[in-house]
């Protein structure tokens, strides 16, 4: 069963990193191409994480190794998805005719840079390791600082701070890609919190349920790579 839930995944996921790359060829608007571009690279990284949380926490590797992989991992997860916000809410600024730095975001995003980059590499490390007993009690303070803030960063920055930004945009196709996006990394949020509640509880959710869970993150995540859609096919009739 979990197996056949994880290929139905992969496949969902796939067709929108799939429509996200076919749309992004077709673009001559570097802005609109990079979003599709950067659309379907936070789709294979959801991707990536599914199949690890499958198959990677199986004992196989320890060590060194262990390390190695969760670097990997969770590298691409905290850069790739904190780097697509990122682009995102600078992308929308040129769009506001008052040209607004949403929130202070061009200062605050450096410190979060530091502290997503340095989260990526030492979480890793000290959870392969199972340092600070990160192994036996995921709640730990320093797991927290690890893995729990990096995630908070990337989520709310996300959910908060994009939003903020696509309202001051007045580029009707940046906004509606960005408002789709916007819905999923809300959800994020539910998911976020509600999984912490969860774990406090100390209730194990099976991995099954945690990818049918996901599935329905495909639906904002399509929405978000087809509003581009109607460019899209603007662009390939300005070429015949």
């Amino acid at each position: 069963m979990t197996y056949l839930t994880l290929a139905v995944f992969v496949v969902a996921y796939g067709y929108v990193a799939y429509t996200a790359i076919a749309i992004s060829r077709a673009m001559s608007n570097r802005v609109y191409r990079n979003q599709a571009l950067g659309l379907a690279a936070v789709t294979m990284i959801i991707v990536e994480l599914a199949l690890w949380g499958v198959f990677g926490p199986s004992g196989i590797l320890t060590g060194v190794a262990n390390a190695a992989q969760l670097i990997g991992v969770w590298f691409a997860f905290f850069i790739g998805f904190y780097y697509f916000i990122d682009v995102s809410i600078r992308a929308a600024r040129p769009t506001d005719p008052l040209f607004r730095d949403t929130l202070h975001w061009t200062r605050v995003r450096v410190g979060f840079w530091v502290y997503v980059i340095s989260a990526a590499i030492v979480f890793p490390i000290a959870a392969a390791f199972d340092s600070y007993n990160y192994g036996a009690n995921g709640s730990s303070i320093p797991a927290f600082f690890q893995a729990g803030i990096p995630t908070l960063i990337i989520i709310i920055s996300g959910a908060v701070v994009l939003p903020f930004a696509i309202r001051r945009s007045k580029d009707k196709v940046l906004r509606k890609q960005l408002s789709w996006f916007a819905v999923y990394m809300a959800w994020l949020v539910l998911l976020y919190f509600g999984g912490s509640i969860i774990s406090f509880f100390h209730v194990t959710v099976p991995i099954v349920v945690t990818l049918i869970i996901f599935l329905a993150g495909v639906y904002p995540l399509y929405r978000s790579a087809t509003s581009l859609v109607t460019l899209y096919k603007f662009e390939k009739e300005a070429r015949k």
